[in-house]
């Protein structure tokens, strides 16, 4: 989505009051959303009611989705999913849609040793999850078929499945469901006039719940006793985002040690910039400035040139990048310039083996046959 029709919708999402135009806007969303509600619910039906099954795969699997559009924190949880996995002992590896791809077909993405397709074919996110983990990862509009391709190139292996809430072809083992503890439902309203995929009674589906960005352990209490009713006793986790040191922006390894109190000039292409802004100066960078693009955008040598340009007269000592941002950099960079792109981990609240833990309780009965 260009940066000002992204814009435009969230100023049409929020309640902040303007002129007329705004109003007639609105109210034409609401009554698109009374027919996004009823395509939703056809889409979602045939499951419910047991007229489609879902497919297996013969390795356990576990979803991990969330009910809103931009932002929830969705892909640094697959990221400690996998990590907690391997402190299991259990190997693993990633499926996803690939957001962005133009091909439907499944894709093996990495096999866990080797990155064999960029962003423009595998998506921003399976990319930066093939950097991050070192685990095969594969893509494909239908998850089974993506993870047909992985089990049979990589062995089995405990499947990650990224996006996958919606997605009620392939059958999971567990469903994740990440919700932003600031926000659990995201305003209460369904596309297009609010953030919602689906409506709150979509959350029956998950079998536990991660509250991301929870800033302290309290907002994460809070926010579950909001939607203890919905949650009928299921698992709560709480998490925060913190930010644990910078990369080359290139994957091409870390980045410098002592990236802690320097100055920046940040950028990003992400649906909730400012989140970016905060996190960085958490972690103890100065924040020059902030450049904002549209979420997704694909940056041209030219643009990453003149962000360099301006580093320079800000007298930055480099720009940073979201890890997502990174894998959509170009090749064709300035020779002298510093890129960095941070590095972002959670830290629960309910311990650092919490989430292990929840992972041991739901794959207890399987052993890898490698």
């Amino acid at each position: 989505m260009a940066k000002r029709y992204e814009a435009l919708w969230r100023r049409m999402a929020g309640d902040e009051p303007g002129p007329a135009w705004l109003g007639a806007l609105r109210g034409a969303a609401s009554a698109a959303s009374g027919l996004y509600a009823a395509g939703a619910w056809l889409d979602q039906a045939p499951y419910d009611l047991g007229l489609r099954k879902q497919k297996r795969l013969p390795v356990p699997v576990v979803g991990v989705g969330n009910l809103a559009v931009g932002g929830t924190g969705k892909t640094p949880l697959v990221m400690a999913v996998v990590q907690a996995l391997g402190e299991l002992g259990l190997p693993a590896g990633v499926i996803s849609r690939g957001y962005g791809r133009k091909e439907s077909k499944p894709l093996l993405v990495s096999d866990g040793s080797e990155i064999m397709a960029d962003a423009a074919a595998a998506g921003d996110e399976p990319v930066l999850l093939a950097r991050r983990l070192g685990v095969p990862v594969a893509v494909g509009a239908r998850r089974h078929e993506a993870g047909r391709l992985l089990l049979e190139r990589c062995g089995p292996r405990v499947l990650v499945g990224d996006d996958l809430f919606q997605h009620r072809e392939l059958h999971r083992d567990l469903n994740l469901l990440a919700l932003d503890a600031a926000d659990p439902l995201a305003g209460g309203r369904l596309l297009p006039r609010g953030r919602l995929r689906e409506t709150a009674g979509a959350m029956a589906r998950a079998d536990a719940v991660v509250l991301t960005r929870a800033r302290d352990a309290e907002q994460g209490r809070l926010a579950a006793e909001r939607l203890a009713w919905r949650l009928e006793g299921k698992p709560v986790l709480s998490c925060a985002h913190q930010i644990t040191g910078m990369d080359d922006a290139l994957g091409q390894g870390a980045g410098p040690e002592d990236w802690q109190g320097a100055a920046v000039l940040a950028f990003c292409g992400l649906a909730a910039p400012e989140s970016f802004r905060a996190a960085l100066s958490e972690a103890g960078l100065t924040v020059l400035e902030l450049k904002s693009f549209g979420d997704h955008h694909r940056f041209t040598p030219a643009e990453v040139s003149r962000l360099w340009d301006r580093a320079q007269t800000l007298s930055a000592r480099a720009l940073v990048c979201s890890g997502k941002d990174a894998v959509r950099l170009p090749g064709d960079l300035p020779p002298d310039a510093a890129i960095w792109s941070s590095r972002l981990d959670l830290r629960f609240h309910q311990g650092p083996g919490s989430l292990a833990g929840l992972l041991a309780r739901a794959l207890d009965a399987w052993e890898p046959r490698l």
